[in-house]
Parts: C-alpha cells; sequence; structure tokens
C-alpha cells in the first residue's frame, strides 16, 4: 500500500529551509515564489503525510517566472502569464531502502547535482589499460599456431593428387546377426520402467531439484510525484532456496533380443557369386533363449594398383561393382597425407 508526504525545499532568497513542497508553493518568510529544482525528499523524523491527495499530474513550471504550478493550472499563480506550453517539472530518481535499513540523506544541494548531471553527455568510455607486450606476443603467437594447425588439418584431408590406377580384383561380404532372447537387467527411474519388466529392487536417489519459496526480499520505494508530494510503497519479491528432488531407482529385468554371434560369408573375386551365409538357430519363437535373425549388412570392395604399386581399394555400390573388369584402367584422387583414395573421383580412363 503506497502512502504521500510532502517532498520538502529550501528557499534560495531567505535560506529558510525544509519549506513543504505541496503547502508552501512560496516561502512564508520572504514570499518567494518554490522553486522546483530545490525540492528533496525529507528524513524520516521530518515526514509530512498527505491525506486524501489526489494526483493531477506533475507541476508545470512558469515560462516567465518560473513558479512552479499545478498540472491543472491554466494561469501562472505567481504572474498569471498562461500556461499553455509551460514544460513539466524534472522529479528526482527513486530512494530505495532495503527493510530494516534507511534511506540515503538528501538535500536542496544534491536535487541540483542531479539537475546538472542529467544535462550532462554521458563521456566518452574510458580506454583500455595499457598492456604488457609479453600477454600480446604470447596471444599472437598462440593465435598463428592455431592458424597453423587448421591448415595443417586441411592439408591432411583436403590436399590430394591425381593417380592412375589399375582394377586388380573384388573382395564382398555379406553378414547377417544372430539375436537371441535373454532377460537383460538395467535400470531407471520407476515411472519410466517398461510395461511387463520384473522389477528387482528401488532405492531412493537424487533425480533433480526444484525452486522452493522461502520468504520474501522486501524494500520500500520513495518515488517523487513531481507535483510537491512523493509516494511510499514497499516492494516484495518472493526468495526461492534450491531443493533436491528424490525418486525411486530400480533394477528390473526385461527380456530383450540380443545380438549372441554374427554369420559371415565372403568372397575375392565376380566369380565368388555374392551369397547370404547360411545360419543354423536353436529353438525359434518368442520364448528365453529362442533365436531369430537380425541385421543383415553387405560390403562390396574393388582393388585396384597406382603406378608406385601401392594397393588401393573403395567400397562401392553393388551395380559398379560388378561392371568394374580386372585390368580395367581408371584415374583417380589419392589424398598426399593420408593415402587414401576418393572413391567418388573414379573415372575410367
Amino acid at each position: 500500500m503506497s502512502k504521500t508526504y510532502q517532498m520538502l525545499w529550501d528557499c534560495g532568497y531567505c535560506g529558510t529551509k525544509g519549506l513543504l513542497g505541496l503547502d508552501h508553493k512560496h516561502c512564508p518568510e520572504c514570499g518567494a515564489a518554490q522553486d522546483a529544482t530545490r525540492r528533496y525528499f525529507p528524513p524520516e523524523d521530518q515526514k509530512v503525510a498527505v491525506e486524501d491527495h489526489v494526483f493531477t499530474g506533475k507541476d508545470r513550471v512558469c515560462g516567465a517566472c518560473q513558479t512552479p504550478n499545478a498540472a491543472k493550472a491554466h494561469f501562472c499563480g505567481g504572474c498569471g502569464a498562461p500556461l499553455d506550453d509551460a514544460r513539466e517539472v524534472q522529479t528526482r530518481s527513486d530512494q530505495v531502502a532495503a527493510e530494516g535499513g534507511t534511506f540515503e540523506s538528501d538535500s536542496a544541494k544534491k536535487a541540483r547535482e542531479e539537475r546538472e548531471a542529467a544535462k550532462k553527455p554521458a563521456p566518452p568510455p574510458a580506454p583500455p589499460p595499457p598492456r604488457s607486450l609479453l600477454p600480446r606476443l604470447l596471444m599472437a603467437g598462440a593465435a598463428m599456431a592455431l592458424v597453423g594447425f587448421i591448415a595443417l588439418c586441411g592439408v591432411f584431408f583436403l590436399w590430394k593428387k591425381d593417380a592412375d590406377l589399375v582394377s586388380t580384383g573384388h573382395a564382398w561380404e555379406r553378414t547377417i546377426a544372430v539375436e537371441e532372447k535373454q532377460a537383460v537387467t538395467e535400470s531407471a527411474w520407476k515411472d519410466e520402467v517398461p510395461a511387463g519388466a520384473d522389477i528387482q529392487r528401488c532405492a531412493e536417489e537424487k533425480r533433480g531439484s526444484k525452486q522452493v519459496a522461502d520468504g520474501e526480499e522486501c524494500s520500500t520505494r520513495r518515488k517523487d510525484n513531481g507535483d510537491g508530494t512523493f509516494s511510499e510503497s514497499q516492494e516484495c519479491k518472493t526468495k526461492y532456496r534450491s531443493e533436491p528432488t528424490y525418486d525411486q531407482r530400480c533394477t528390473y529385468k526385461v527380456q530383450k533380443w540380443v545380438v549372441t554371434r554374427t554369420e559371415k560369408a565372403s568372397g575375392g573375386s565376380l566369380k565368388d557369386k555374392p551369397h547370404w551365409p547360411s545360419v543354423k538357430l536353436g529353438r525359434t519363437g518368442e520364448c528365453m533363449g529362442c533365436q531369430r535373425e537380425g541385421k543383415r549388412s553387405e560390403t562390396y570392395t574393388l582393388l585396384f594398383q597406382d603406378s608406385a604399386k601401392k594397393k588401393l581399394s573403395c567400397a562401392v555400390p553393388a551395380e559398379k561393382w560388378q561392371k568394374v573388369a580386372v585390368g580395367s584402367k581408371w584415374t583417380g584422387q589419392v589424398g598426399v597425407l593420408s593415402g587414401d583414395l576418393d572413391c567418388g573421383a573414379l573415372k575410367p580412363r
């Protein structure tokens, strides 16, 4: 809940201090008009509450005599000049005090300093402090080393040379994985255990954390209303603390198909027609210990020899593999450092 109090101001003509911003539009000692730029927040023991205050807007300063007038006024109360183009007064920055703390003392002098500071352009950023030559040399050396490493990697992976090749043979391999249904022990959070699994045991473990409300952090804010008053209100926000969360971690057994062996068939020429290996299974079906065929894979390799008698190879699709005759001549590219043949660059000569 917000409460309203009067700002204070000091008369710049007779020196009277602590005049009320709302009640004293003129100095009761010398009659001088209130200077809105000299308004400041009062000490705690000098606060004067304003009852049933209706805020109509910030005061407007008469351009002729500089007297502050209520926002709803049409003519200056000091000199009678029209207020159609009068500017609003400049308000003070908010004051904030932590719960149980006190506000920073304020004065007409601080009000003027704040007003003058607002007029000044922001200072240019300070130049960075001078650095010694050694760190810069080290950074430059590290940068050059990094560039060199990247270049070396580029050479290793990208630098290739042309090569004349002769096809020397073929190779192929086909495999079939054999799977067996087994009881496998695994673990998971209780709510993630698969349906049908046989839970062996569960124990409480930390699973994560959560944010829990832990009271409030409160402060009091003073806001200059710009009409000779200020509002004072309490602002609170919830504090939070982190607490661990626990859940049941379970060990369970579940039936799964597990690869137990791989059957392989291979050949070293076109005459060896590719075929799948024969697979002998034990019991079949869905029982424990039953077996079945799993994933199948096949690889077809072309064998080459370059002009320096170096042996090279390429894995290619079956259609291309079958069409390459032994003794046929090809051009390709070989990595200078890696020595690997670029299979995508193969061309018949």
